[in-house]
């Protein structure tokens, strides 16, 4: 490959994130944005929206793709990190203010605590009622049927249709 066209690549992708960015974090995202167009721009961009995402969430621009199922929906001004892939299933309700975290450090030695880089995808499965104010970190997979209280930290997989509160999530009643 030519040295013009080496520079040309660095070129379109830094103008295709910067795009990418545009349309996902300030198009798709606006009140005035119609749901229907909003789904359009998610699933032309290669994410697998059949639910509703309502505005002021934001979708990262890395190489993580959103599924999200039918009769699922995502509440406003949730954070979707997507530097993996980030898996809902159908009828899914997940509340405003929701964050997944797909990346994160090791802890490190002392001299950098933020160690090695990890990534994960995260699971939603079918059926599951997320809280507000919930953050799930990388890797965790939320089984079918579980509520996530209000302001949970999710470090951990969850067991089906359990309860779970607290920072970090722990299960107070099984369904």
């Amino acid at each position: 490959m030519g040295k013009l066209a080496i520079v040309f690549k660095e070129k379109w992708n830094r103008f295709s994130h910067y795009l990418r960015n545009i349309l996902q974090n300030d198009i798709a995202c606006l009140c005035i944005t119609p749901s229907l167009c909003r789904r359009l721009i998610y699933n032309w961009l290669g994410h697998n929206v059949k639910g509703v995402v309502f505005p002021h969430c934001f979708l990262g621009v890395a190489k993580g793709k959103l599924t999200l199922g039918q009769n699922s929906f995502i509440n406003y001004s949730c954070f979707l990190d997507l530097s993996n892939d980030i898996i809902i299933g159908d009828g899914v309700s997940i509340a405003f203010k929701t964050i997944f975290i797909n990346a994160s450090h090791e802890i490190g030695p002392i001299e950098h605590r933020a160690g090695k880089g990890i990534n994960a995808p995260i699971r939603i499965e079918d059926g599951c009622w997320i809280g507000a104010n919930v953050t799930i970190m990388p890797g965790v997979t939320i089984a079918k049927g579980c509520i996530i209280g209000a302001g949970t930290l999710v470090t951990e997989d969850t067991e089906e249709n359990g309860i779970y509160v607290g920072i970090p999530a722990r299960l107070i009643r099984k369904l």
